[in-house]
């Protein structure tokens, strides 16, 4: 929070108004993921979208860890373990102990899964989501580059 303090005090803001920017930049941060959120799953026709999350990252990779898919996915662990649950039970992904780690297990798509993630990115490509996130590639850049320095920042605990 230094850094975010200290950019906005050089630019003569004072700690009033750079308290309120960080409050209307957390809001506006949340309703952006939120709206995107209900807008991708209302097109999809789900009631949230962490199905399409886990398709997507798992028809990418040669199967993941349940870690791996916390960090892909931005799920907790206990949400993200009844998710991959409910897709077993549809057949969209199944699960496999890792050969090379038998403590570990890996989570893998089915046929019926890889199937179910085309109609959605073809549902996506044809609602026009696709290109708000084309036209948005600079605001995703800078999203980007915020998010590293909120993460490089040093928070000073209360």
């Amino acid at each position: 929070m230094k850094i975010i303090h200290t950019a906005l005090y050089s630019a003569g803001v004072d700690d009033s108004t750079a308290l309120a920017a960080l409050d209307d930049l957390a809001r506006l941060v949340r309703r952006a993921s939120q709206e995107l959120d209900r807008a991708i799953a209302t097109c999809l026709g789900e009631s949230a979208v962490g199905r399409w999350h886990v398709l997507n990252a798992v028809t990418t990779a040669e199967g993941l860890s349940m870690s791996q898919l916390v960090d892909a996915t931005l799920l907790n662990s206990a949400t993200l373990t009844r998710l991959i649950d409910a897709m077993i039970a549809d057949n969209l992904v199944h699960r496999k102990v890792d050969d090379t780690d038998r403590r570990r297990v890996l989570v893998f798509p089915t046929r019926r899964g890889l199937l179910t993630r085309k109609v959605m990115s073809e549902a996506l490509t044809t609602s026009g989501l696709t290109e708000v996130a084309s036209a948005a590639a600079g605001t995703t850049k800078s999203l980007a580059a915020l998010v590293d320095r909120i993460a490089a920042t040093d928070p000073v605990p209360l």
